[in-house]
């Protein structure tokens, strides 16, 4: 049995009324667990189609291929970069510095189809709604909707271990 063939998860409810995600840790270190920021099935990094994220340029972790349209917090911690174009989101934690970028090129949408739901600074808890996109305004511009999620410095940690758990 393969890492992406098995799993443990748990809901929880998120701030958002009626929104309710499955707590899967996709990436886990020595510094914590990375849970699951989006439904949707989770793919290795090197399947992201992009060679940037698939390379691991950007640092190790995952991608996901969205079923529905809420990035939530993957963990506790502080929000350290929002992108311009409402489409990416830094958090900090423990030591852990994760980026989670929603689609393939879509900082060239410019924000259209995008809601950040926080601003660089903001504490964040488990579960609180990051950021809300329209998959069908991506697909329809012609881009990717798999989201990335990525420990940028996953060569700093120690024990990385990226997929299902």
């Amino acid at each position: 049995m393969g890492l992406f063939d098995r799993f443990r998860s748990k809901e929880i409810s998120g701030n958002e009324p009626g929104h309710v995600f499955q707590a899967v840790s996709v990436i886990r270190c020595a510094a914590g667990t990375v849970l699951q920021p989006v439904k949707g099935a989770v793919i290795p990094r090197e399947a992201i189609p992009d060679e940037t994220f698939a390379s691991g340029m950007l640092g190790d972790g995952v991608g996901i291929v969205p079923e529905d349209e809420l990035v939530v917090a993957p963990f506790d911690g502080d929000v350290s970069s929002v992108a311009e174009s409402r489409h990416a989101v830094g958090i900090e934690s423990n030591g852990m510095e994760l980026l989670i970028h929603v689609g393939v090129d879509t900082v060239n949408m410019k924000g259209s189809g995008f809601t950040c739901l926080v601003k660089e600074g903001d504490k964040v808890r488990t579960g609180q709604p990051l950021i809300r996109f329209d998959r069908a305004r991506i697909k329809a511009a012609g881009y990717s909707d798999i989201v990335a999620v990525l420990l940028t410095n996953s060569d700093d940690l120690k024990d990385v271990q990226c997929g299902v758990s």
